[in-house]
């Protein structure tokens, strides 16, 4: 055998090599043969692919002893996804105070560079960018070195900045007496102290007339380090944080919006044109849905504004939506309207091809009644948000944003929603779903993001075997293969992010198999008719597909093993069913 390190020949005996002093693996095995079983094909029967006993039976152990390892870890990584953004916030404010204090001291570049991170952090924090504006001003007084000129100079500030504040000059005398206090604390200090509060709030609740809230906020806040504000400029200060957080995300995030105007609307209805905005967005944000082919998330919109403030427009807007809503419910089953009653966790997406065309329908297991998500096919949900990837004849969509050209497919997210990858012409891209150029990631088709950043797709190895692949995709580390037929397509990942499900023919019609990342492949379905788009569903013990094993296209929920199989909707496909993809998130 040869040393790994050096390569020099050592003995079978031997624990160190001779050549390098390395420590030798004697276990080590070839990759090929210990985590890449081949699945086998008869080609004139149907055979499902299995592990011998001893393999699974150490393949069970390794992944129990794994999962218990890195579960912890995986579990940290979403949380930290889903709080990802308040973290930053919580960071942003608290540079901000931090900025405050040491401006307040005099450590004016200390200030600046925590007003700056602030800005990095969030880039329409309020307030700082007038705050970044002040320090660079005071930065550039530079007051002569010696003991009397700087005595001098501070007296002259202190004068002009009195003289400022009883001619009610406010923006003067804040500018002068905090240069005082920055360049001398102990000077004048009650005095200087009680002048720089006074003009702060008294200027700061001006500015808020004038709807100059950025700059009000950045004065109370510097007014609020000296000492706590009155309760009517406290109440202001927070009234004004919230409008324009609020109106951050107009015409960005309606539902975003909606969500923070009715937070203000609730304490403060009168404040600015808050009512109009809380009403225009609920408006907007079904004019949205519309557009996007979701008349019944439109319905409850408008609905919602029409509980705020009637209008004949907006009711016509109404009775459309809803009416398109109704005629757009699948067909019914047994006389009812149809309900994925059997949908016991999550939110689940699935294709539909009937006389009304190509459309995604949905449910969750809160509200189990179908609804159109989007008009498309290939859906896949975001894995921590409300939008819906999905393929058109345009294109792909996030929503109702355009994010790939026509003949794109696949489009799968990355688990934060921010990124999307999609097969084009037999290679992958990597995008922003804010927009940008592609990446181009190389060869391979039908890709799937898992939960814990790495990309599985249908692909071949540079010795020339297709079969799935995975890799990360912020890496340059060469994929690694995990089934051995071009036939097999994957279609999701287990929530753990250590099984890949696909469906492949390589037995006949389709079934559906799943891999695991270390090695192994298992059957999950055999019998009479295809069995595709496996998604796996948010308890990592079952899986949802569509299957025309009852001579209709259906949607199915059965165990990872096959077992406990329930038909939960009826699903019809068009010709391109052997392409589709089912989508089950938390």
């Amino acid at each position: 055998m040869n040393c790994r390190e050096c390569g020099a020949q050592v003995a079978a005996a031997d624990f160190v090599c001779g050549n390098c002093g390395a420590l030798l693996d004697k276990s080590q095995t070839s990759p090929l043969s210990a985590t890449t079983p081949q699945p086998a094909a008869h080609p004139n029967r149907r055979t499902a692919r299995r592990i011998s006993t001893t393999t699974l039976l150490i393949a069970l152990f390794s992944c129990g002893l794994l999962t218990l390892i890195v579960a912890s870890a995986v579990g940290g990584v979403v949380v930290g996804l889903q709080d990802r953004e308040t973290d930053r916030q919580a960071q942003a404010d608290r540079y901000y105070q931090e900025g405050l204090a040491n401006f307040a001291s005099g450590r004016l570049e200390l200030a600046k560079a925590d007003f700056e991170y602030v800005l990095r952090l969030e880039p329409t924090y309020p307030g700082v960018q007038e705050q970044i504006a002040q320090v660079t001003e005071r930065l550039t007084v530079k007051p002569t070195p010696t003991s009397a000129a700087l005595t001098s100079a501070i007296d002259q500030l202190y004068q002009t900045g009195v003289a400022a504040y009883q001619a009610q000059k406010w923006a003067t005398a804040i500018d002068a007496l905090a240069q005082v206090r920055s360049i001398d604390p102990a000077y004048q200090a009650a005095q200087v102290s009680q002048y720089l509060f006074d003009a702060s709030v008294t200027y700061g609740l001006e500015l808020v007339k004038t709807d100059r809230l950025e700059e009000a906020i950045a004065y109370l806040d510097q007014a609020a380090y000296i000492r706590s504000l009155p309760a009517e400029a406290a109440l202001q200060a927070q009234y004004a944080r919230l409008y324009l957080t609020a109106r951050g995300y107009w015409n960005v995030n309606w539902d975003k919006a909606i969500e923070q105007f009715s937070e203000l609307y609730a304490i403060a209805p009168g404040y600015k044109d808050t009512f109009a905005r809380l009403v225009g967005s609920y408006v907007e944000y079904g004019n949205e849905r519309v557009r996007a082919g979701d008349s019944c998330s439109a319905e409850k919109q408008y609905a919602e504004a029409l509980k705020l403030q009637p209008n004949a427009t907006l009711q016509g807007k109404l009775e459309q939506a809803t009416q398109i809503c109704l005629t757009a419910t699948p067909a019914p089953i047994s006389g009812t309207a149809q309900s994925l009653a059997g949908l016991f966790t999550g939110r689940l997406a699935y294709p539909v091809a009937d006389a009304s065309g190509q459309r995604i329908d949905a449910a969750s297991a809160g509200n189990p009644i179908v609804y159109t998500a989007a008009y498309g096919d290939q859906p896949e949900l975001e894995r921590s948000g409300s939008q819906v990837a999905y393929r058109t004849g345009g294109g792909l969509y996030v929503g109702n944003r355009n994010v790939a050209p026509a003949g794109a497919a696949w489009p799968t997210l990355s688990p934060d929603g921010r990124r999307l990858i999609y097969a084009l012409q037999s290679r992958l891209y990597m995008v922003n779903v804010d927009g940008g150029e592609p990446i181009d990631l190389g060869a391979g088709s039908a890709p799937t993001w898992g939960p814990n950043g790495l990309l599985a797709y249908s692909g071949c190895d540079t010795g020339g075997t297709c079969g799935i692949m995975f890799r990360n995709p912020d890496k340059s580390d060469p994929p690694v293969r995990l089934t051995g037929s071009a036939n097999d397509v994957p279609s999701s990942w287990s929530p753990d992010g250590f099984n890949i499900s696909y469906y492949s023919n390589v037995s006949g019609d389709y079934d559906l198999f799943f891999c695991n990342t270390a090695g192994g492949v298992q059957q999950v379905t055999s019998g009479v008719g295809n069995d595709i788009a496996g998604a796996w569903g948010p308890d990592g013990a079952h899986v949802a597909f569509l299957s025309d094993r009852d001579g209709t296209w259906s949607v199915y929920i059965a165990k990872y093993d096959g077992t406990e199989l329930t038909r939960i909707a009826i699903a019809p496909q068009g010709g391109n069913w052997a392409v589709q993809r089912v989508s089950w998130m938390p």
